[in-house]
């Protein structure tokens, strides 16, 4: 007699195994697939209006996480952990019939054959393909100062700068030479755009904390933050007259801001700047540009100036069969202007090509991609931040600060992050204290090197123009 005690977990005394869904190298049926290269602002935007669409989503991305980009420099500044400006794409996405996600580096694309080369040594086959790739650092050729600074555009270069800042003053705090120890407590950004600003305002508030205190050697005149901009003012996104109040802001706490000047040389002891000057300093950060990053592809599709790919109003590819591109990848442009390679274009842009690949299954035609601005956003320090909002209203000092901290908790990826980032904002408001200030290196693992190793033939960060400034030449 066979008993039935559930239709899909036992069958008379025998477990059965539920219905598994579609893995990444699978095909469910007819359905279409959707191949997301980026699991940045963009591609994450589209791949959570697919979630439960009729069709396969297969989302791509190196490291298996999102990044909140806009708060890694709090990481930067051991006011963060690296998990809660990060969420990782599975638990995300741990729910959805048709949302997958893989661990890998795209090393190349054939648009005529409708492949995605992953690493190691796959193919994945699409339907729809989505181009979210992003950016990287872009130093403008000048390979000393690639070499010789850290970027603030990855969660790695989140922690190694933490750590290197961190270790800046473990050695100050021990060193007897005065030049060593000068060069050692002299922190020079380059670029004044937002990550510029951001970054200066809270090493200054960093620095104030620790010194005289965890680092009784170190005394907070010892210390010196050079902000370099190469425009004739910090924040050129924003109105003068808030690029001016971030200038002086800055200045009173502390930070020497030097405008109409760029680094041309850094060799890890020693900063040249345009105008001849010499820094003694043993630390470079480089805030002051981004390049598109675009992967090798068959038939080489169109770019534009910086290397973005070309799209048409519709977001799509040129040349190719339901292929778009969007965000910093892409050159998307609205009124004769491009569009800036900031997130809140690549948001709108992921949830309008989702829209777009629904209406294409369904036979219809949508219209042309518009970008609707909301404004922008700088914070530089407590109680103070600049907000340019739509409609011409502007922000400053605590309103600014609590416009800021609303929109940012908003957009944070998950429920945790958000909960645990507000404890911690709380904590420093009230203590005045950074407490993720250890020093962590772990050597690199081979298994997760085969998740990251690139193809020989990838394209490298193509040059772009600077954001806000920063040039290097």
């Amino acid at each position: 007699m066979r008993f039935r005690i559930s239709d899909s977990a036992m069958v008379f005394g025998r477990w059965q195994r539920r219905p598994r869904r579609p893995g990444p190298r699978s095909r469910a049926g007819p359905r279409a697939r959707v191949v997301i290269v980026g699991a940045g602002f963009g591609g994450l935007e589209c791949a959570r209006e697919l979630d439960r669409a009729e069709l396969d989503v297969l989302l791509l991305d190196r490291g298996g996480y999102h990044l909140f980009t806009p708060l890694l420099y709090q990481v930067a500044t051991a006011l963060l952990n690296p998990s809660e400006v990060a969420y990782p794409l599975r638990a995300m996405f741990r729910k959805s019939p048709n949302v997958r996600v893989w661990a890998t580096t795209v090393t190349g694309v054939d648009f005529s054959r409708r492949v995605v080369h992953a690493s190691p040594g796959e193919e994945i086959a699409y339907d729809y393909l989505v181009l979210a790739t992003g950016s990287a650092n872009d130093y403008h050729g000048n390979e000393q100062l690639a070499a010789n600074s850290i970027g603030l555009k990855t969660l790695e270069d989140g922690t190694r700068l933490r750590n290197h800042v961190l270790g800046c003053l473990e050695r100050a705090d021990q060193e007897t030479d005065p030049v060593e120890r000068r060069a050692l407590l002299t922190f020079v950004v380059a670029g004044g755009g937002p990550g510029g600003v951001e970054y200066s305002g809270a090493l200054t508030e960093l620095l104030r904390l620790v010194a005289g205190r965890d680092f009784p050697t170190v005394k907070l005149e010892d210390t010196q933050v050079v902000l370099v901009q190469s425009a004739s003012r910090l924040l050129t996104g924003f109105s003068q007259r808030l690029g001016r109040y971030a200038e002086r802001t800055l200045t009173s706490r502390g930070v020497d801001v030097r405008t109409k000047m760029h680094i041309t040389a850094a060799d890890g002891h020693r900063v040249r700047l345009s105008d001849g000057s010499v820094i003694s300093a043993r630390t470079v950060v480089w805030a002051g540009g981004v390049a598109p990053l675009v992967p090798a592809a068959l038939p080489e599709p169109p770019t534009a100036r910086g290397g973005r790919v070309r799209v048409d109003e519709f977001l799509r590819i040129p040349g190719t069969q339901r292929a778009y591109a969007l965000g910093d990848a892409a050159a998307a442009g609205q009124d004769g202007h491009a569009l800036p390679m900031v997130s809140a274009p690549a948001i709108q842009a992921g949830r309008y090509i989702a829209r777009a690949i629904r209406s294409d299954l369904r036979g219809e035609a949508g219209p042309p991609f518009r970008y609707f601005d909301k404004g922008r956003m700088a914070t530089i320090g407590r109680n103070a931040a600049v907000a340019q909002l739509r409609g011409g209203l502007q922000l400053t000092g605590f309103a600014g600060w609590l416009a800021w901290l609303f929109v940012h908790v908003w957009y944070l990826a998950g429920l945790r992050n958000r909960a645990i980032t507000l404890a911690s904002w709380a904590w420093y408001y009230l203590r005045l204290d950074r407490p993720i200030r250890i020093i962590v290196q772990t050597p690199p693992d081979p298994i997760v090197a085969t998740l990251r190793t690139p193809d020989p033939d990838e394209k490298r960060a193509v040059p772009a123009e600077t954001r806000d400034g920063g040039r290097a030449r």
